[in-house]
């Protein structure tokens, strides 16, 4: 099914709440081309012969993890777990049973699901190499289709689900980001608008805004709300400045390059980044970065790239991700850029994260 048909006809649903169970934690929670990263303040952790990484040697004193509420299971690898009413994919590297490792969170757009979402980003392998326990939820179903979707009353819902891994896992706080795609991308912006004290970056993709609220498709309706970076408005402005990654497609039809240029525009506004670069690119992308004199940095990915055209996803044309291996004629959830790309995205959203730490 063509996700434009799906999204014309079909609305959002509200999110299933159940308890998890246990404490919650407090929201300070306790092949690519263009970039390279600079390393996370504590230093490069240790390979060990699983690809995973150590953590130190405070850590290695820690007494293992301990199950709590929906965490069932402390082992190392990859888990399912029921959170909060939701299904979520945990991806436990072996360094990660001790304190210190750093947590991404990656959301799925409409019709996809956690395991959909890391197909196309890798995060998981990625994460078991760098040090990062990888979070992945499956949103509500998506009604009348395959797969799940997000509504705004599911936030919290990914917050708390967040918190219970960080408590379990004894994440490092000042590691704690999280990434989203399409649907996924606009809840990653609420997060950042309602809780910026609790992430130290944050790497939106294909999700932007209107003047005012926007469902995000064709930032003219009142059915979603993303980050409009003004007090004034609905949805608000952050509380603290965060570092942002950001994914834009030129010719992206589900979120049209000028929804994802404004919220860009909104936040260089609002933190006052005033000094520009073009980090790299060619004709197919350009990789630019905003700053300010406190060091906030505001980094896009604006390409060129597209859908394979004759796949089931083919009209959402720059509404993909670049580098992603799935199959492009995949039943569900398809949304790879057609091959070759300059870079890609999982790489380059992990490599942010780990040059960004929480200061």
């Amino acid at each position: 099914m063509r996700m434009l048909r799906v999204m014309a006809v079909v609305g959002l649903v509200a999110a299933v709440f159940a308890a998890c169970g246990g404490s919650d934690a407090s929201d300070d929670l306790g092949g690519s081309k263009p970039t390279t990263t600079t390393g996370t303040d504590s230093g490069k952790p240790a390979t060990t012969t699983d690809g995973s990484t150590t953590t130190g040697d405070a850590a290695a004193e820690a007494p293992p993890p301990t199950p709590s509420g929906c965490i069932t299971d402390v082992t190392p690898g990859d888990h399912t777990f029921t959170c909060e009413g939701l299904s979520v994919d945990v991806s436990i590297p072996t360094a990660c049973v001790k304190p210190g490792c750093g947590l991404i969170t990656e959301i799925h757009g409409d019709t996809g699901t956690g395991a959909l979402m890391d197909a196309n980003t890798n995060l998981k392998a990625l994460g078991k190499q760098r040090g990062f326990v990888v979070v992945a939820p499956t949103g509500p179903p998506w009604p009348g289709g395959p797969g799940s979707t997000w509504h705004p009353s599911d936030d919290e819902t990914v917050v708390k689900i967040i918190q219970k891994v960080a408590e379990v896992f004894r994440t490092d706080p000042k590691k704690n980001h999280v990434t989203g795609f399409s649907r996924g991308g606009f809840v990653a912006w609420r997060l950042l608008c309602k809780h910026a004290d609790m992430f130290a970056s944050v790497a939106p993709g294909t999700a932007g805004s209107s003047a005012g609220t926007s469902n995000g498709f064709t930032c003219n309706g009142v059915n979603e709300v993303s980050c409009p970076f003004d007090p004034n408005q609905q949805g608000g402005m952050p509380s603290v400045e965060v570092p942002v990654l950001f994914l834009m497609g030129r010719t992206d039809t589900p979120v049209p390059l000028g929804c994802t240029s404004r919220i860009r525009a909104q936040a260089i506004a609002a933190w006052g980044l005033t000094t520009q670069a073009v980090v790299d690119g060619d004709a197919k992308y350009t990789h630019s970065r905003w700053s300010n004199a406190k060091g906030t940095v505001f980094e896009s990915f604006e390409h060129s790239y597209e859908t394979d055209p004759t796949g089931p996803w083919g009209d959402a044309k720059g509404h993909c991700f670049p580098g992603s291996t799935l199959d492009p004629f995949a039943p569900q959830y398809a949304v790879p850029c057609k091959l070759p790309n300059a870079f890609t995205w999982g790489e380059q959203v992990i490599a942010f994260f780990e040059a960004h730490p929480k200061k």
